[in-house]
């Protein structure tokens, strides 16, 4: 009987065997924020004319002319489509929804040494962190079922507060910085999260229930940079460059986990639980990136970025210094993620009134996430419009952003064969004031 009650809470054990992974519902790469750009499909760095630069490329900021706040709010969107073979029972579709705001800023424009200068105070929320996973799992004890409803829930999103600075080094070229101090400024920066199991089978001759419930709370501090250029290299072309500094995170993780199994017909009770509390590194990857826009004319520009993100160097760290993947919590010894390119292309047309202007944008775009193996590739589209009369600018825009054969929210500890289908929505309305 002993071995029975061993081996059916062996098998739930497996399930909170990913401690350290790290969920994440919005694209990995640290990318920019803004209505505006990504109705351009955030083909961005070489253009980078509004507040959001201070995002996509600090250098860009000195191309305002006048102070200014703005505020951006999204909505956030993801549908999960599982489909396996070996287990038919996890098929199902999985829904995700966040809002909030994106990004909000401050911008002053001045001179200073016969030099155009820019400085803004920023809030970019930059990786979501919402998720909900519902599915029923079948275990296997010695040729019997254990029948598992499995529940799993995460809220939270990480954000920073970033200064910036851009100054006109030449009449053509201009250079910025930007820092990122990720803090708990407005409310908890970073997640919590449940994972529910509830099994029940005939074991052995017995039955069998257990229950898991395991609670974390994680908060994340850091801090680092961005840095770019602004090339106006002839007439029309202009090329943007921006770096985006590696840094190390703490997450101080507090963790509640309770495990109860029972034997009704002996009876027999099996349980246990505890609170722990730790600190843990998060080597945050660099990034950089290229972009080349083209001003066809004062009412049309088109731009494509390339950007690489060295998620490679992306890992885990706790305070026995034990290296983790984070993306599925195997040691990093097993082997390291694959770096990522991402490719943007997009276009803005502007139809110039004489009392107001109406931008018309859209894009393209490929931003695969990192993985162990091949990478996860991920293709997607925006469309963007807006207005400006006066004092005031108004933008919105929709990406649709999709993946098939992915890496899902159901751990391969449970399913090896899973084809995972992804799809985003996201919508961005963003408002501008000059003064």
């Amino acid at each position: 009987m002993r071995k029975v009650v061993l081996l059916a809470a062996l098998c739930l054990s497996v399930s909170y065997a990913d401690a350290d992974q790290i969920e994440m519902s919005s694209t990995l790469n640290p990318v920019g924020s803004g209505a505006r750009a990504i109705g351009m499909g955030g083909a961005f760095i070489g253009v980078a004319d509004d507040a959001t630069a201070a995002s996509w490329n600090p250098a860009g900021l000195v191309q305002l002319e006048k102070p200014e706040v703005s505020i951006v709010y999204s909505l956030f969107y993801r549908k999960q489509a599982y489909d396996s073979n070996t287990h038919p029972e996890v098929n199902n579709e999985n829904n995700m929804d966040a809002g909030g705001i994106n990004y909000a800023s401050a911008a002053y424009p001045f001179v200073m040494f016969n030099r155009n200068m820019v400085v803004s105070l920023n809030y970019q929320r930059l990786y979501e962190m919402n998720k909900e996973v519902d599915f029923k799992y079948t275990w296997d004890v010695l040729g019997d079922k254990l029948y598992d409803s499995i529940k799993f829930k995460q809220e939270g999103y990480l954000y920073a507060v970033s200064p910036a600075m851009a100054v006109q080094v030449t009449p053509e070229f201009y250079l910025g910085a930007a820092v990122n101090f990720w803090d708990d400024f407005f409310g908890d920066n970073g997640w919590e999260n449940t994972y529910e199991s509830n099994a029940t089978g005939v074991i052995g001759g017995f039955t069998d229930n257990e229950k898991i419930l395991w609670k974390n709370q994680i908060l994340f501090q850091g801090i680092n940079a961005n840095f770019g250029f602004l090339w106006s290299v002839y007439g029309p072309f202009t090329i943007g460059g921006v770096y985006k500094t590696p840094f190390d995170a703490t997450l101080t993780k507090t963790t509640y986990f309770s495990f109860n199994q029972d034997f009704p017909s002996i009876p027999l009770h099996n349980g246990y639980s505890y609170e722990t509390s730790s600190d843990i590194i998060m080597r945050m990857p660099e990034s950089y990136g290229i972009g080349l826009s083209y001003r066809h004319s004062d009412a049309w520009t088109t731009a494509f970025d390339i950007y690489q993100t060295r998620w490679s160097r992306f890992l885990l760290k706790d305070s026995a210094g034990k290296e983790t993947n984070p993306i599925d919590g195997a040691s990093i010894n097993e082997g390291r993620l694959k770096d990522t390119t991402q490719l943007r292309l997009g276009a803005e047309y502007l139809f110039i009134k004489e009392k107001h202007v109406i931008p018309l944008r859209a894009g393209l775009f490929y931003d695969p996430e990192p993985a162990k193996g091949d990478l996860d590739d991920y293709y997607g589209f925006s469309l963007g419009a807006g207005l400006a009369v006066k004092k005031i600018a108004i933008d919105a825009a929709y990406q649709y952003r999709t993946g098939e054969g992915v890496t899902g929210d159901i751990s391969s500890t449970y399913v090896r064969d899973n084809n995972v289908s992804i799809q985003q929505h996201v919508v961005m309305v963003s408002a501008i004031y000059y003064f």
